[in-house]
């Protein structure tokens, strides 16, 4: 499962303790700026692909904080943003190393 959170960078600090919480170190989602995603909002995108049980346990969590799951174009959006940057990685290290 892939989600796509939103957060306005007044609560980056309390996100950051969250994020820093054993949980979400085994789970590890990407941060990135709004605008750098291609997204014309501010604030910080979270993006979390995980087994269906821990990404609903990611989005129960995120629900008691600033976070506000993107959905409908925007999260599809966003999510191809992610995808794409992951891929791109993924070439260049079979460049490096192919």
């Amino acid at each position: 499962m892939e989600l796509v959170f939103i957060y306005e960078m007044d609560s980056d600090k309390a996100m950051k303790k969250m994020l820093d919480e054993e949980f979400w170190k085994r789970l590890g989602p990407t941060v990135r700026e709004c605008k750098a995603m291609g997204l014309e909002k501010s604030g910080m995108c979270i993006y979390i692909k995980a087994r269906d049980e821990l990404a609903l346990e990611a989005k129960k969590l995120l629900a008691e904080t600033q976070g506000k799951e993107l959905t409908g174009e925007e999260g599809e959006k966003l999510l191809k943003a992610f995808r794409d940057e992951a891929e791109a990685a993924e070439a260049g290290m079979g460049a490096i190393f192919g």
